[in-house]
């Protein structure tokens, strides 16, 4: 059966680092954030969805060039500051809350109101007018400003009285940071915030024809975990209740026999690849279908209607990022996430 009964869980906001690029919960438009925000801008940046889809395709690329990602960093935010060596070059922080793009940091939360970014200026340097916010840095010297009165994202020369070769301290990327993403990633502006001497980042934009359209994925779960910890899948719901012997005759005779016309059009994972469910070697390991496998999600359907005549909760999880890949087929993918607490 497709997905037998193992499916598992995973947050519907983790979208994951790829390279020197961590990826945060995608969100609604900075200027609505910004608006509606506590007033001691305690919140989160949010990502385009076009970058948080372009993070992804990157490090599925990664997934596929063992070299490639040798000379990247892979991971998720750390819970506290972590340093991260870069290849050939800079240390970036990955910092809690927070996510990479190149070498530019931009913090989660909380951005920093109280912190000056003009206050290293040296006589005769004049800070543009406005209530300024940090909301990151650049190599970990220069910082990345936001301009509250029309949200704009400026770079700040970060050394005490220091200057471009140009004699000026500050200059305007953007006019909002969601905008100053979308560049930054999908675009060819600003090289010189991410290929600085010795790094292939530009090696790496230069592939990007290699990226495939992304596919999103569903996955329908318990609400609640096991003992265990896991959440089951739909089908394992089912059978559960199957074997509990509350069904009606009729309800258990459409279990039965969608049972059996399932396990026979679908292939079962671990049938193909015992190792995909290893608790020892995948213990995070769940599936999840394609969006486009249309006829096994009506069947689906059905069992999530048989699940609700019995008051068995189930929650639907939609993703473009299941984890690292462990099987595919046609309809399905066995995933586990990219970290996983073993």
């Amino acid at each position: 059966m497709a997905g037998s009964g193992h499916l598992q869980s995973l947050s519907a906001t983790t979208e994951r680092i790829l390279l020197v690029i961590v990826s945060a919960p995608v969100g609604p438009d900075l200027m609505t954030r910004r608006r509606t925000a506590a007033p001691d801008y305690a919140h989160t940046v949010p990502l385009p969805v076009t970058v948080a889809h372009r993070l992804i395709q990157l490090r599925h690329l990664l997934d596929r060039d063992a070299e490639l990602a040798m000379n990247h960093q892979v991971g998720t935010p750390a819970a506290e500051p972590t340093p991260a060596t870069h290849p050939d070059h800079a240390e970036v922080l990955r910092v809690a809350g927070g996510f990479v793009l190149g070498v530019v940091r931009l913090n989660d939360g909380p951005w920093l109101p109280d912190w000056d970014p003009f206050a290293g200026f040296s006589p005769g340097q004049h800070p543009p007018p406005g209530t300024w916010y940090v909301v990151g840095d650049v190599h970990d010297v220069d910082l990345l400003v936001l301009n509250e009165d029309d949200g704009s994202v400026w770079l700040v020369d970060g050394e005490p009285g220091g200057h471009w070769p140009d004699g000026t301290a500050y200059r305007r990327l953007s006019d909002d940071l969601a905008t100053f993403l979308n560049d930054f990633v999908l675009g060819s502006r600003y090289h010189e915030l991410s290929a600085i001497p010795g790094d292939d980042w530009a090696y790496v934009t230069d592939r990007l024809d290699e990226l495939h359209p992304l596919m999103e994925y569903v996955r329908y779960e318990a609400t609640e975990p096991t003992r265990r910890g896991t959440f089951p899948g739909v089908f394992a719901l089912a059978n559960g209740l199957a074997h509990s012997r509350r069904l009606t005759p009729e309800d258990w005779a459409w279990w039965r026999t969608h049972n059996d016309l399932m396990n026979d059009a679908y292939p079962d994972p671990a049938s193909v690849d015992s190792s995909v469910y290893d608790r020892d070697r995948h213990p995070g390991a769940r599936a999840f279908f394609r969006i486009d496998a249309h006829r096994l999600l009506d069947v689906t359907r059905g069992y999530l209607d048989l699940l609700d005549r019995y008051d068995v909760g189930w929650r639907e999880i939609r993703t473009y990022d299941p984890g690292r890949i462990l099987y595919v087929d046609d309809v399905q993918v066995v995933a586990e996430p990219h970290t996983v607490e073993r």
